[in-house]
């Protein structure tokens, strides 16, 4: 990664600093002035409390910053069809947009969220502790907190997510650790917080009414209900719009106004007397050797800030500018030097932009972009020049009051991807594989930046700004993204998982992307097993135009006695070997992101057989069964659960719903009834996963059920069949405990607790050490119908082409 230099501004918000009110420049004086640090530490996105990270940052004016172990890939997904990968690249994004309204800063460690985990022992023995606590040592180190602030308990293992438990257990290690001069990690120079806090609250006593209960003498409150009457919004306000930005974990968040109290159990560090966290703590300039001129020029321009005209503040900015690059105190300098340039460009209300045209180019290429440069105020500005990947070039010009100079700007791209770094490599169940050890921790990729460099009262300043794509959309008008850098060309296979149950040819479809502007020729390939044959062994390919796309077709013959393999595209050039799909991933509250894997398909030879030819699908939060299904030869016909009608229902012998559907579709508060009347009628309906929490109808079954958060990690436990028997193991499939064996992740989640007498349980299964779980998988009789409940992840099994998982869902269909 290209290290930043100290005296630039990062403009973090695409293209220019545009959009700070006069308000928001006034706090961030305050902030400048302000010489302190938190570090906000957990497991997950969404672990973090936004309004803790908003209290501090908008309130306090410390610099903030939220440290997850990982991206969230294991977790469940309300918005689409992404797990793993995919959703983590989701989730690390909403973690951006949250930490753009609370003003927190995003870190991470290279942990993967391999899914539910019931202790630390296995989460650490899993994720490799010794490598994650250095990174989080690392982190400690560079940022330099005052204060760590445990989201977890480190003293409760066993009792919440195993995750959870780690990442305050790492933290508390972390403070000690990050101050030793013989603990060695990649930051070599030592750094001791002053106070490490849990904060805790009435969910890690039971209930609310044990914590009211409980005694808070050793606990800090805060009241984080503050209302800013600058910025006329409060914190809870804040907090609740960073919340939703979760939106793929459905944690929309509504505002608690008035008091609202946090509370912060001290863990280590010097005790203190009053509910300020920082006490005892210099946060003046006084803190830093030379700062405290500096800081009484701060306050002079706080009290002399003009709400009607903030260019008023600029001599007395750049007179503070100049001040700060004497420190000695490089941590506080740079750190300082960014506020204050950034408070330069806000006051001057200049509007700075990189931009091109292109959406996306390649590595090596020549690159056309743009400059432009507004200044609105009547004070002097020079443009002086432009640096971008080591080409400089000169401007030259004075912005005048509202006329902008715009400068074409043509380099060569670096030979550097910006897909996320921690995605191309393949790692290990519990840890990405990042060969740069610079982007470590990083949220994203590093992109273009150029250097612009301005004269204000004949002082230089330099401005980092980021190359943008940006385009107008009939709809929402200007679209800005990052401009990336793609590889020349991707290939995609048609199936993620092909399954074949008669005879042992398959034909195949690969899809090449170029996305070069150059024409590219080669030869495409698919790697097969050593005992399969191919037709034909390779294809030659010659892409004339950027965004081409070409389909080539191969028939694989399938070694007889093979069961489950997998197949991997390759393109070769002269060049290079090109062997990974790249997927886009676009939600309206995220910003777009490419995501490069490698490009494997799972071929499965397995023997299955269905009564139905034909189901219906109602649609829950987001699971590829429809796709499985079509993939067994079963037509699938999906609805919306607000489209859904007891007319559409007559034309299926088998419903099924999507996972969590009762948790996701309103309409499900009046709609519910049709089910069990389709029931009575003689129809199946099958019913997935869903949580207790925001479910919108008291009936998921047409007897009671309650669900439970009961369910099994561990993809490995044994499974009973309770009646092996019974027609779900034995129409039209013959199906053992076998069936269970390749699992991924886990078993199943939120399995049902209690149920009807009418309901018979299926299979037994448990996590080490806990008591048997015969919530799984139910089965009743209603009416003339048949009626299924089943806790099993089968939504993740299938896209990972386990035989097992097919064979039971093509029984659970026709079970009549």
């Amino acid at each position: 990664m290209r290290k930043i230099i100290p005296l630039l501004i990062l403009i973090s918000t695409l293209g220019s600093a545009f959009g700070q009110n006069s308000a928001e420049i006034y706090r961030k004086i305050q902030r400048l002035n302000f010489l302190g640090s938190v570090l906000y530490v957990g497991a997950h996105p969404d672990d973090e409390n936004t309004r803790m990270i908003s209290y501090f940052s908008n309130h306090l004016h410390a610099r903030t910053a939220y440290l997850s172990m990982t991206r969230g890939d294991g977790g469940q997904n309300l918005i689409g069809t992404e797990l793993r990968e995919g959703l983590g690249l989701i989730r690390t994004q909403e973690l951006l947009e949250a930490r753009k309204i609370d003003g927190g800063t995003q870190f991470f460690t290279s942990a993967n969220d391999f899914g539910y985990s019931k202790h630390p022992d296995e989460t650490l023995t899993i994720w490799d502790q010794k490598t994650v606590q250095e990174q989080v040592v690392d982190r400690i180190r560079a940022f330099k907190p005052d204060l760590i602030i445990n989201r977890f308990n480190h003293r409760t293992p066993g009792t919440t997510h195993g995750h959870h438990t780690s990442s305050a257990m790492l933290s508390v290690n972390a403070f000690d650790l990050a101050a030793d001069p013989s603990y060695k990690s990649t930051n070599e120079k030592p750094w001791q917080p002053k106070r490490l806090f849990f904060n805790t609250s009435w969910w890690f006593y039971g209930s609310q009414e044990k914590f009211e209960a409980a005694n808070k003498q050793n606990l800090t409150s805060i009241d984080v209900g503050k209302f800013d009457p600058i910025l006329g919004i409060s914190n809870a306000t804040i907090a609740a719009k960073s919340r939703s930005q979760h939106k793929s974990q459905g944690f929309g968040s509504t505002p608690t106004l008035g008091k609202e109290l946090e509370y912060l159990e001290l863990i280590k560090g010097a005790s203190i007397q009053n509910n300020d966290p920082f006490e005892g703590i210099d946060t003046s300039w006084n803190r830093i050797k030379g700062g405290t001129k500096i800081g009484e020029k701060i306050t002079q321009v706080f009290h002399d800030f003009d709400f009607s005209n903030p260019s008023k503040s600029l001599p007395q900015l750049v007179e503070i500018y100049q001040a700060i690059q004497n420190l000695e105190d490089d941590h506080w300098k740079t750190i300082k030097t960014q506020e204050i340039q950034e408070l330069i460009v806000a006051c001057g209300g200049w509007d700075v932009a990189f931009y091109t045209s292109e959406e996306y180019g390649t590595p090596n290429q020549n690159l056309n972009t743009q400059i432009r440069v507004v200044n609105p105020t009547a004070i002097d500005l020079f443009v002086d020049r432009f640096s971008v990947e080591k080409q400089s070039f000169e401007i030259g010009t004075r912005a005048s009051k509202n006329e902008p100079v715009t400068q074409s700007i043509t380099f060569r791209s670096p030979n550097q991807l910006t897909v996320p770094y921690w995605l191309t490599n393949k790692g290990s169940l519990g840890m990405y594989h990042v060969e740069n050890t610079n982007w470590i921790g990083l949220p994203e990729t590093p992109t273009i930046h150029g250097t612009l460099t301005v004269k204000l009262f004949e002082v230089p300043i330099q401005l980092e700004i980021p190359l943008t794509y940006r385009t107008t959309d009939p709809i929402a008008g200007e679209v800005i993204q990052p401009y990336q850098i793609l590889p020349e060309l991707a290939v995609t296979l048609d199936e993620e998982v092909y399954l074949i149950s008669e005879g042992s040819e398959l034909k195949v479809t690969a899809t090449v992307k170029n996305y070069a502007k150059t024409s590219v020729n080669g030869q495409l390939e698919i790697d097969i097993p050593k005992n399969w044959h191919i037709a034909p062994q390779s294809i030659p390919i010659k892409m004339e135009t950027k965004g081409e796309e070409q389909r080539y077709e191969f028939l694989i013959t399938i070694a007889e006695n093979d069961t489950k393999k997998s197949i991997f595209p390759i393109v070769k050039t002269k060049q290079s070997t090109y062997d990974k799909k790249l997927t886009p991933i676009a939600y309206p509250h995220i910003t777009k992101q490419y995501m490069l894997q490698a490009a494997e398909a799972t071929v499965a030879k397995l023997d299955i057989r269905s009564s139905e030819k034909r189901v219906g699908y109602i649609e829950g939060a987001g699971d590829k069964i429809p796709e499985a299904l079509r993939n067994i030869g079963i037509e699938v016909d999906e609805i919306a659960v607000a489209e859904l009608t007891s007319e559409w229902l007559k034309n299926f012998n088998t419903v099924i719903l999507g996972i969590r559907s009762f948790n996701v579709g309103d309409a499900w508060n009046f709609k519910d009834q049709m089910l069990w009347d389709f029931v009575a009628s003689g129809g199946t309906v099958v019913v997935q996963y869903n949580t207790s929490r925001g479910i919108k109808t008291k009936n998921i079954g047409p007897y009671p059920i309650q669900l439970s958060r009961d369910r099994v990690t561990d993809e490995f436990a044994a499974v009973t069949l309770l009646d092996s028997k019974h027609p779900i193991f034995n129409t039209p499939n013959a199906l053992t405990e076998k069936d269970f064996e390749g699992w991924v992740q886990e078993r199943g989640l939120y399995f049902a607790g209690q149920w009807d007498a009418n309901y018979t349980p299926l299979i037994s299964l448990n996590d080490a050490g806990e008591s048997p779980k015969k919530g799984a998988l139910l089965v009743a009789n209603y009416g003339e119908g048949k009626f299924i409940f089943t806790g099993l992840s089968l939504f993740r099994q299938l896209p990972a082409g386990v035989p097992g998982a097919y064979r039971l869902l093509a029984n659970l269909i026709s079970y009549h």
